[in-house]
């Protein structure tokens, strides 16, 4: 009797070791409860919550990373440890843990293998999101040429051979590409779908890509929050989320701030390109940093629910910004401008604007565009521009433009 109970219970482990194992086939790899590197915003699912397969794979996903700014990028953690990242320009891509195995399907998803020690940036503000959370020697790949970085460390991992720079993001050399070996780069959602020859080369080489499209975002803090995707991509979800919540924490604390303020002046951002002038829309991310930090924007009637510019000629634009008591005037766009005088040169007529007779027009330093993770303090600084314009010399991303 003792030795049939024995090898009763010897049939029965077997059986739910070979259960346990088919489990395990179906994912790809063994299945865990959370995945290792879980966003920090959002709870692990509760013993109640009922995971969902991914309708193309089969991929179950136990939770989605929570955004609170950000609309043109996702990530869903699997329970087997991948992440499905949908980027800016609706690609997406199944992030296989280190050492974890590819699942059989993957439906069409670009497969990336952690750990992601290897990336490439086609634009300086992609770095920034590496800069936020203390990533930068993941940098191996950029266009941007070493004298023009104002973020020293890239400046100096392109002098110690460590990043390699391949020319114009328009022209690269592939060859300098294929040297580095980018595991992925970073390019913007407008490159995604306007610059074929490019792609295709890199898709040729096999190099995969993922569109970031912060700028398109409507909100600053949409821009910020795009530090969490490459949080995703590097594992370092925790770091990523902190340095969210403090940016957002030091915007809400000024937007309170000059609430109290008894007058909100009118102020603008905006250049002037071979006598055509680049309008903020008036849902560009822009002029909400303008918002927060207390002023209003003359042209929050222009295309309200868009980002990027509107252009018009210098005569239309001034009819609406003659009366504008703040401008902004972004010489790092248009630099031909360094003085006052520089703008006049657009058209005599601009000295009637009330900025300009009020000598209340302000330059953008060149570091402006490399530090986009520091949008919290360029609104402090605009606050300041529009409140305490007499503490001109503590800005750190503008200063107030020489009359001539």
């Amino acid at each position: 009797m003792k030795k049939n109970f024995n090898r009763l219970a010897s049939t029965l482990l077997a059986l739910a070791m070979a259960l346990s194992l088919a489990a395990c086939g179906q994912n790809g790899g063994t299945v865990d409860t959370a995945p290792p590197s879980q966003s920090p915003e959002t709870p692990a699912p509760t013993a109640s919550s009922a995971p969902e397969p991914d309708g193309e794979t089969g991929l179950t996903v136990v939770h989605s990373m929570e955004l609170q700014y950000a609309n043109n990028f996702s990530v869903d953690y699997c329970a087997n440890g991948c992440k499905i990242i949908t980027d800016g320009g609706a690609q997406k891509f199944l992030l296989v843990p280190e050492g974890g195995q590819i699942p059989e399907d993957t439906g069409g998803m670009i497969v990336l293998q952690a750990p992601l020690t290897k990336l490439g940036c086609f634009s300086t503000t992609h770095a920034t999101l590496f800069h936020a959370i203390g990533a930068l020697d993941k940098i191996n790949m950029v266009t941007t040429a070493q004298e023009k970085w104002y973020i020293d460390e890239v400046a100096q991992q392109i002098a110690d051979g460590k990043t390699i720079f391949v020319g114009k993001n328009s022209e690269p050399d592939y060859e300098l590409i294929s040297a580095a070996a980018p595991q992925l780069i970073l390019i913007s959602a407008n490159t995604l779908h306007g610059s074929d020859e490019v792609l295709a080369k890199l898709d040729e080489l096999g190099i995969p890509y993922i569109a970031d499209s912060q700028h398109l975002e409507n909100h600053p803090l949409g821009r910020v929050e795009w530090v969490k995707l490459v949080g995703a991509l590097l594992d370092m979800e925790e770091e990523a989320g902190a340095y969210f919540d403090d940016a957002v924490a030091k915007v809400e604390a000024v937007a309170e701030q000059v609430q109290g303020e008894a007058g909100h002046p009118t102020i603008m951002q905006t250049y002037i390109f071979k006598g055509t002038v680049y309008v903020r829309n008036g849902g560009d991310y822009v002029n909400k940093m303008l918002e927060l930090a207390g002023g209003v924007y003359p042209f929050a009637d222009l295309e309200p629910d868009q980002g990027g510019n509107t252009k018009m000629t210098v005569e239309d634009f001034y009819k609406d910004a003659v009366d504008t008591e703040i401008l902004i005037y972004d010489n790092t766009s248009d630099v031909s401008v360094s003085t006052v005088a520089d703008i006049l040169a657009n058209g005599g007529y601009l000295a009637d604007m009330k900025a300009i007779q009020e000598g209340n027009v302000w330059g953008v330093n060149k570091n402006y565009w490399q530090s986009a993770d520091d949008v919290a303090t360029m609104i402090e600084d605009i606050a300041t521009i529009i409140y305490h314009p007499e503490n001109a010399d503590s800005l750190h991303y503008f200063y107030k433009l020489p009359e001539a």
